[in-house]
């Protein structure tokens, strides 16, 4: 049998156990992802922020909710990166209204004093060193890694949940995804308790009040568009959520994240800790984050990995101990 005719078997046979799946679920089951999100187009409406993503969106949540078991298994290793999209775009209609003072010499003074290259012409934070010293190579190189972090990770934790050889990691490895919905909660909240101007903005606009009204910049990322003939940072950029998040950096938290789970579940070590190198590098090279920024956004993808694995493993061992009991 061919792999074409084996899906289609697998699609037959989806199909044909999709009456018993639907009959099996309970009503709110039936009912709850369709009103979430027929209301969650209807507040976008309202709020004139409707776009063609939110429909894809939306439509992959009613997929993954009504297409039988596989697609539902489906739904529940994408949910906390389809949440983690919603939240973030969400932000573009509150962030103005909550945020707190926007902090723009802060982040650049603390670099300069701990991380600052002195040269014959004067001390440096390293993205302006860096600025002065670009290479194509490497433009092209952190380029794409800036460009594909998400799927990168996606992908790691995908093969943790589908294809470990062991069903124990199988088992285990939800909680990675969620790990990454929550670094990603916590550090936009941090967006406006502690907004922070990215180095691109200093080096364009200096160290006066914030402007607001700043579109996002894509910086060092532009050379890669202009080496390859693309406009994937500049589209990319266009649709930033918040300018003033550069504290903490996310950017490498999702690679450090990547660095606990293959330790944890013994798989992909090497590439991992490859990827959050280059991510840590990257950031500072293509002049979106300070070493402040990278400093902190690891910390917080320890703290929040460590915390949400301890919780789901007390989840586990809880249940664990529930169906031993039940059985005896």
């Amino acid at each position: 049998m061919s792999k074409i005719d084996s899906i289609a078997a697998a699609f037959r046979k989806e199909a044909a156990e999709w009456p018993l799946w639907w009959s099996l679920l309970s009503l709110p089951q039936r009912l709850l992802p369709l009103l979430l999100v027929l209301l969650y187009w209807a507040v976008l409406v309202f709020l004139h922020g409707f776009r063609s993503d939110h429909l894809t969106i939306g439509l992959l949540i009613l997929a993954g909710s009504y297409g039988g078991r596989t697609a539902r298994t489906g739904l529940r290793f994408f949910l906390p990166l389809l949440l983690t999209a919603i939240v973030y775009d969400s932000q573009r209609f509150y962030a103005d209204y909550i945020r707190g003072p926007v902090h723009v010499s802060e982040p650049y003074d603390f670099d300069k004093r701990f991380f600052g290259i002195t040269t014959t012409t004067g001390t440096y934070t390293p993205n302006e060193w860096f600025e002065m010293h670009t290479v194509p190579f490497l433009d092209v190189i952190t380029g794409f890694f800036y460009l594909t972090f998400v799927p990168i990770f996606v992908g790691i934790a995908a093969y943790f949940s589908f294809w470990a050889p062991r069903p124990e990691i199988r088992a285990m490895a939800p909680r990675m995804m969620w790990a990454f919905f929550w670094v990603n909660a916590i550090g936009y909240t941090t967006y406006y308790w502690y907004a922070a101007a990215p180095p691109w903005y200093v080096a364009l606009h200096g160290f006066g009040p914030a402007r607001m009204d700043t579109l996002a910049n894509a910086a060092g990322c532009v050379r890669f568009d202009h080496i390859l003939g693309t406009k994937f940072f500049t589209e990319w950029y266009g649709r930033s959520a918040d300018v003033f998040g550069a504290i903490p950096s996310l950017h490498v938290a999702y690679p450090l994240q990547a660095v606990y789970f293959s330790f944890k579940f013994g798989s992909v070590r090497k590439f991992s800790i490859f990827f959050y190198i280059i991510m840590c590098f990257s950031a500072v090279y293509l002049n979106h984050h300070y070493v402040l920024d990278v400093l902190l956004g690891s910390l917080y993808a320890i703290v929040v990995t460590c915390v949400t694995d301890y919780i789901f493993e007390r989840r586990r061992l809880r249940a664990a101990q529930d169906s031993k009991a039940f059985a005896s």
